[in-house]
């Protein structure tokens, strides 16, 4: 795989980053997009290029060669360790060579700006009480927003990555934060067999090092707590984001993998202490279930979620964004699956309602007794 130099080009309102990408399958331009208003955070080295296809080619099994400018830090970690690593996670994946044209020994300094991924999720909003809601030092606080599209959206693909971002912007408004929507078509070089949740830290980490220019600190928002960091064969990479984002990192962009220290019952009680979450949470993942709510109040993420907050006596709090009405009527079902799922989040639940000595629904207790049973 031979990855060109990368340029910028403005298209009315957009700057495009792209670089031709040269490989078994063809010749293809693989290209991320954003207002360009934004212009002046861009850089035009080969780092983001590089990491958005290395899974790719090692799972082709080819070889990079990188034309454009390169950070040295970058192109050791890439060229070794994370390779190793990503390897423990998606077995299926090849050890590659990774040459380089102009390798980039003396870099300017980082810049100060400090960039975070906003989805309004339970993850994001709990960067922003520890980066942004909290006293922290300029170095660490939050100074710019991003949104991307780089496969998280499903069949909806960019037409939902534009409802989403649309949807975030006035809440990054209230804020007084610049708010990034950054769209890819990266998504298209990774096939079904490599998910997103097997590779999202790689794919959005690829966007941050586009903005070298002028952000030189990118807080990137871990699901898992460190007791549960692993790396191994997984369906997500989320639980080695500890040990894998800091090899991201290059001599103008530090890559930081944060929220770590908390357990997800403890992130969303640190949320809860937010109030600018009362308005915005979205942690939904069937909207189209939602009627005239951001959350359904019935899917998975939005039980955990409203179960949690139930046992923590905040549930009135987040009352305009979820469906109640659905969440009365399936909140024993998600106490229920919060009893028999062995994963790590419902554990931490458990835990948290024996700490505060909350009775589960009798109905969720026996149904967990016959499907454990049944097993």
């Amino acid at each position: 795989m031979n990855i060109g130099i990368p340029k910028l080009v403005i298209y009315d309102n957009q700057i495009s980053y792209e670089v031709d990408i040269t490989c078994a399958q063809g010749n293809r331009t693989l290209w991320y997009s954003l207002d360009k208003s934004f212009a002046d955070l861009l850089c035009d080295n080969a780092d983001a290029a590089l990491l958005g296809m290395l899974v790719p080619a090692m799972l082709a099994g080819e070889n990079i060669h990188i034309q454009g400018a390169l950070s040295e830090q970058l192109f050791y970690n890439l060229s070794g360790p994370l390779q190793k690593a990503v390897q423990l996670i998606i077995p299926s994946l090849k050890r590659i060579n990774v040459t380089a044209d102009n390798i980039c020994f003396d870099q300017p300094e980082r810049a100060k700006g400090v960039i975070t991924g906003f989805s309004a999720g339970i993850d994001s909003y709990c960067v922003m009480a520890d980066h942004y809601f909290s006293k922290v030092s300029n170095g660490f606080k939050v100074s710019h927003l991003i949104f991307n599209n780089v496969g998280s959206h499903g069949v909806g693909g960019e037409s939902l990555f534009r409802e989403r971002a649309e949807r975030l912007a006035p809440h990054a408004k209230a804020l007084g934060l610049p708010f990034l929507m950054v769209n890819s078509n990266l998504g298209d070089f990774y096939c079904p067999e490599i998910g997103f949740q097997k590779t999202h830290t790689l794919r959005n980490t690829s966007v941050a090092l586009l903005l070298q220019q002028g952000i030189g600190r990118y807080l990137y928002a871990s699901s898992f707590s460190y007791v549960d960091t692993t790396i191994g064969t997984s369906y997500d990479i989320s639980f080695s984001d500890p040990i894998l984002i800091p090899m991201l990192s290059t001599e103008m962009l530090d890559a930081v993998p944060t929220g770590g220290q908390y357990s997800r019952v403890e992130k969303t009680l640190r949320v809860a202490g937010v109030p600018d979450s009362y308005a915005a949470l979205d942690v939904c993942i069937a909207p189209e279930s939602a009627s005239n709510y951001a959350n359904c109040g019935k899917c998975l993420k939005c039980l955990r979620t409203l179960n949690t907050l139930e046992i923590a006596g905040y549930l009135d709090r987040y009352e305009s964004v979820f469906n109640m009405k659905n969440y009365k009527r399936y909140r024993s079902k998600g106490f229920m699956k919060i009893l028999i799922t062995k994963k790590p989040l419902s554990a931490e639940v458990r835990a948290y309602a024996k700490e505060k000595n909350f009775s589960f629904p009798l109905i969720s207790h026996l149904v967990a007794l016959v499907m454990r049973n049944q097993k």
